[in-house]
C-alpha cells in the first residue's frame, strides 16, 4: 500500500489526512482518514479522527490530557493510526506539509536544502 501523509501545523493545532494512492490511477488519490487535533496549547487538547468509510475504525471525538505539545499530538495520531484503524505507520510512503507562506513558490515544491533555506528566509510573514 502507498500512503500519503498531509499535514497542516498551526499554533495549537495540527490537522492530518492520509490518502492511499491507487496503482491504477497514482494521480488521484483517495483519502482514507482525517484528524484534527485543536487546543493544543490550551490543554486539554481535544482530537478527533474520522474515517471516510474505507478503514476499519470509527469516527469519535476525545479530550486528551496527554497531547500538551504538536509532537505529542502527531505520537497520539499515529497510535491511534494503529489501533483504531490498523494501519502501520511504516506504510507511509509520502509526506507533504502545508507551508502558510512560500514566497514566490506558488506550486508543490520538494523540500531540498535550497527550498528549505529559502523559505526560512521567510519565517517573518508568519512566524508560528
Amino acid at each position: 500500500m502507498s500512503l500519503i501523509l498531509a499535514v497542516n501545523a498551526g499554533s495549537s493545532s495540527l490537522k492530518i489526512s492520509l490518502f492511499h494512492r491507487l496503482p491504477q490511477d497514482p494521480e488521484t488519490p483517495r483519502l482514507l482518514l482525517s484528524s484534527s487535533i485543536s487546543s493544543i496549547s490550551s490543554p486539554p487538547a481535544k482530537f478527533s479522527f474520522n474515517d471516510a468509510g474505507t478503514t476499519p475504525c470509527s469516527a469519535y471525538n476525545s479530550s486528551e490530557p496527554s497531547i500538551h505539545d504538536h509532537e505529542s499530538a502527531f505520537v497520539h495520531f499515529l497510535n491511534r493510526l494503529k489501533e483504531d484503524a490498523t494501519i502501520d505507520y511504516q506504510e507511509i510512503r509520502h509526506i507533504c506539509h502545508r507551508v502558510v507562506h512560500g514566497g514566490d513558490h506558488t506550486e508543490p515544491v520538494i523540500i531540498s536544502e535550497q527550498s528549505f533555506h529559502h523559505i526560512e528566509k521567510l519565517r517573518d510573514l508568519a512566524p508560528l
